[in-house]
């Protein structure tokens, strides 16, 4: 297990936290599943870390499964297929950031080392945070990270607790911060997710 790295910002997403949609396919029902997580940061100093917990993973998942009559055994796979990520209230002026997000298992919350990771997620160079309101912008998802979220969903098929942990390693920050001028913004990221559930007799395709 490697250690949690001091100085970083640390977002723990409750996945799995609303069905967009479903469908049948071959007898198999697919759910589409989405959750977003929104933060607000205010920050001081080009070195900051903020730590913001939503641990539901399993409440979640079985709660939406419950809403289509199924439960955690009727689960055949699990996993992520994309992600999106935007900026909102910006204050005073406009921030350009580079930085790699990381994310990690700790199922713990008191412990100093992770389970898996930290694996890379995405990362951005310079980037305008201005320039991610509006519309949710798709994030470039690097494969390391996918794979231990993936991982993460089958030990949650097999009745664990997964927790994970976004960790955002901030490189630089211009105009750099300060008591008199803090940085302030907040960001919504979304995580999206499908699960294969188990026929239920009636085959065929069809829409939910």
């Amino acid at each position: 297990m490697r250690k949690a790295v001091p100085g970083l910002l640390m977002v723990v997403l409750g996945v799995l936290a609303a069905v967009s949609g479903c469908f049948y396919d071959h007898g198999d029902m697919v759910l589409n599943e989405t959750v977003c997580v929104t933060f607000d940061q205010e920050i001081t100093t080009g070195e900051f870390s903020t730590f913001v917990v939503c641990d539901q993973f399993k409440d979640e998942l079985v709660a939406e499964l419950t809403k289509n009559g199924r439960d955690l055994e009727d689960v055949k796979s699990i996993h992520m297929v994309s992600g999106t990520y935007k900026t909102q209230a910006i204050h005073p002026h406009d921030w350009k950031v580079t930085a790699r997000v990381y994310i990690a298992r700790q199922d713990d919350p008191s412990a100093t080392d992770y389970q898996d990771g930290p694996a890379l997620f995405t990362d951005f160079h310079d980037q305008s945070l201005k320039k991610l309101q509006g519309s949710p912008k798709d994030a470039h998802l690097d494969s390391d990270g996918v794979e231990l979220v993936d991982r993460a969903l089958d030990s949650l098929l097999d009745g664990e607790d997964p927790r994970l942990v976004l960790v955002l390693e901030n490189d630089s920050v211009s105009p750099e911060p300060s008591q008199d001028e803090p940085m302030s913004f907040k960001l919504k990221t979304c995580v999206r997710f499908q699960a294969i559930l188990k026929g239920d007799g009636g085959g065929g395709h069809g829409h939910h």
